[in-house]
């Protein structure tokens, strides 16, 4: 059964390779049975306030659907400019009751209280990919458990 992971990142005021080059990692580096959302997909560089609405429509169904939110929220872009909708995801995330996956190198992200509470935080992308992966792996009814081992004794 395939899960679907959620790639909120910055993408206002980023050039496409820094959009692209971690989500791309996350498809190579994912099971088989993740499949990674880019709310890149659908996106349009549009002042008009009805392209602006349909996103944020959009990324909020994504997150809705999806089974897990990533976040990645690098410290050099958050240099430049608060990923602002990243954090609604996460928001989104946390309130639906998902798993929050949050990745930063930045010490303010790492030691915010309500990134803290909001879910995993790792400081390295390879690190929550592996993390992910392992939670989203598929249930194998087939392994069977020795439940006659005594545990106790």
């Amino acid at each position: 059964m395939k899960k679907y992971v959620y790639l909120a990142g910055p993408i206002e005021g980023c050039n496409n390779h820094e959009i692209n080059q971690w989500r791309q990692k996350c498809y190579l580096g994912f099971n088989e049975n993740l499949v990674g959302v880019n709310p890149y997909r659908a996106e349009t560089h549009s002042d008009d306030p009805e392209a602006r609405k349909r996103i944020m429509m959009k990324n909020y169904m994504d997150t809705t659907s999806c089974d897990l939110i990533l976040a990645y929220l690098p410290k050099e872009i958050n240099a430049r400019r608060a990923s602002y909708g990243t954090t609604f995801e996460i928001a989104w995330g946390y309130s639906l009751q998902k798993p929050v996956v949050i990745v930063s190198d930045d010490i303010h992200v790492q030691d915010h209280p309500l990134m803290d509470m909001s879910g995993a935080l790792f400081w390295d992308l390879d690190e929550a990919i592996d993390y992910i992966n392992v939670l989203l792996e598929p249930y194998d009814s087939n392994k069977s458990f020795d439940f006659k081992s005594s545990v106790l004794n």
